[in-house]
């Protein structure tokens, strides 16, 4: 997964979460790993917030540049059932085809879903640090 944020000594910027309605939702059925993703690769370091998401942080901007969470149906959708139903509208949007691109349809709801899911999650979890929406 690369450098970890404790590794690369960064600031985050948390308010860049808002960015996060323009990122790209992809789903690694195989793998069960969901990802948020910039449309253009970004260098990134990433953080473990309380084992749940890697969140990839810029490491020269502190800017919150994508995030990714292993076991997403299996482990993370039982832990936070809130976003299951609207995960299962979404998930055939987001699963990446054999030509490895996510179906080009608009995810907006979803996107700002997991939005309001982070920004909650991380104001109300400040265990690697302070969070301020």
């Amino acid at each position: 997964m690369g450098r970890t944020l404790e590794q690369a000594h960064v600031d985050i910027d948390y308010s860049t979460i808002k960015q996060a309605t323009d990122f790209t939702p992809i789903y690694h059925s195989n793998e069960d790993i969901f990802f948020l993703r910039t449309t253009s690769p970004r260098e990134a370091v990433s953080l473990d917030w309380d084992g749940d998401i890697w969140l990839r942080i810029d490491p020269k901007t502190g800017e919150i540049v994508g995030l990714e969470i292993a076991d997403f149906e299996a482990v993370f959708l039982k832990k936070y059932p809130g976003l299951a139903s609207a995960w299962k509208e979404a998930k055939p949007l987001c699963i990446r085809k054999k030509t490895g691109k996510p179906e080009e349809i608009n995810c907006e709801a979803f996107l700002r879903i997991i939005l309001e899911f982070l920004k909650t999650l991380l104001r109300e979890n400040p265990l690697q640090s302070q969070f301020a929406v």
